[in-house]
């Protein structure tokens, strides 16, 4: 036991200055490692805050472009209507302008198949007619 006094009396001085020196170093550790958990929370607590305040502003941004797309379909839904209607009798004036040739057509093929007849004027203008209705129907049409 004397020994070890001795031996420990010896390097006493080496002793206190290992252990100051690992003092200082866990000191460092520690304010190394408590600066960076400090700033990893408020890296994380600041960006929650972020992707919270990201996440309402694409809610935002998705509510502005519905609301946009609904104005749209509905400031184009009566030009579709009256686009598909004209179309509609557009189809109507020419199936009757068909019918009307077709009618204008028969009596000829009748009497003479080999040789086309000429078309008296009144028919003739009523087909002229009939078609310049389903002309009209389509130019509407493709307004």
């Amino acid at each position: 036991m004397a020994r070890l006094r001795d031996w420990l009396a010896r390097y006493r001085t080496k002793f206190i200055l290992i252990a100051h020196r690992i003092e200082a170093v866990a000191v460092l550790i520690l304010l190394l490692g408590g600066g960076m958990g400090i700033g990893y929370w408020a890296c994380v607590w600041q960006y929650r805050d972020l992707m919270a305040q990201q996440r309402e502003d694409h809610q935002a941004e998705i509510g502005r472009l519905q609301h946009a797309y609904t104005q749209t379909l509905q400031a184009l839904t009566p030009k579709v209507t009256a686009a598909a209607s004209a179309s509609a009798q557009a189809a109507e004036a020419s199936v009757e302008a068909a019918k009307s040739v077709k009618r204008a057509t028969r009596p000829a093929r009748a009497a003479a198949p080999a040789v086309p007849r000429a078309l008296p004027e009144a028919e003739r203008q009523d087909v002229n007619r009939d078609i310049e209705a389903a002309n009209r129907k389509v130019r509407e049409a493709r307004k």
